[in-house]
């Protein structure tokens, strides 16, 4: 096999010089491909980002790109149509009702049931659980008229909280609100702890109400089986 001829490699020292310079008028944050890109917009030379990640190699040479992101201003937080009014639970005395509203679906025997209530903060209790086999603005109306009709007179100043979901976001569901001086309040976009109220209802409900692997008949034996529920859990389970 015949042996070719050794490489050789030429370092220019000039080229070397103005890698390091550009290294340290970047504030030590430019890579390598930003380096070359520098090098050429100045008209110094044209080089491979690979030559000059060689370079920093031979000389041990790591960069500080960490810097510049540690010192990033964040971005504020994506907040709902309606502001979250309750950010701290300590405040809750100023208002006088406080509801916390969701949606929560279930799948059995290849049929899926949306189940929407209004749970009271204050009180521990669930009002209007309502479940029908689709999703939209009429679950959460029937849902709301039921509420109102289970638990009477609103008191002043009173606030309804959800997540950021289409149907809290319609012009009825806040027709509504309006003809009942209520106060509406959103969560935070993709922050779902702060309806963590009514999700926490929904795993209980779930857990004690819901049997796993049951067929039910139908929608009626759904909604009675949560009806049933509902009062259990209002007036005879034990809450802390």
């Amino acid at each position: 096999m015949k042996q070719g001829k050794p490489r050789v490699r030429y370092y220019d020292h000039d080229f070397y010089l103005n890698i390091e310079q550009s290294f340290i008028d970047s504030g030590k944050t430019y890579g390598c491909k930003r380096i070359a890109i520098d090098l050429l917009t100045k008209g110094i030379a044209k080089s491979s980002h690979k030559k000059i990640l060689r370079y920093f190699k031979m000389r041990s040479i790591s960069t500080n790109n960490h810097v510049k992101w540690k010192n990033k201003v964040a971005k504020p937080e994506k907040v709902g149509k309606y502001p979250n009014l309750l950010t701290d639970p300590e405040n809750f005395d100023k208002y006088g009702d406080v509801f916390s509203v969701d949606i929560t679906e279930k799948e059995f025997n290849g049929e899926r049931y949306y189940t929407c209530g209004f749970y009271h903060i204050k009180m521990k209790k669930i009002f209007g659980l309502v479940t029908e086999k689709n999703k939209g603005n009429q679950l959460v109306e029937k849902s709301f008229l039921k509420m109102t009709d289970e638990f009477g007179v609103f008191l002043p100043n009173s606030v309804i909280h959800s997540d950021n979901g289409s149907e809290f976001k319609a012009y009825n569901y806040k027709l509504m609100l309006m003809y009942f001086n209520l106060i509406p309040s959103m969560s935070r976009i993709a922050k779902s702890t702060d309806n963590g109220w009514i999700e926490g209802f929904w795993s209980v409900f779930k857990r004690e109400c819901l049997k796993e692997n049951y067929c039910y008949k139908g929608l009626a034996e759904y909604q009675l089986n949560a009806s049933l529920y509902q009062k259990f859990y209002n007036y005879v389970r034990i809450k802390l």
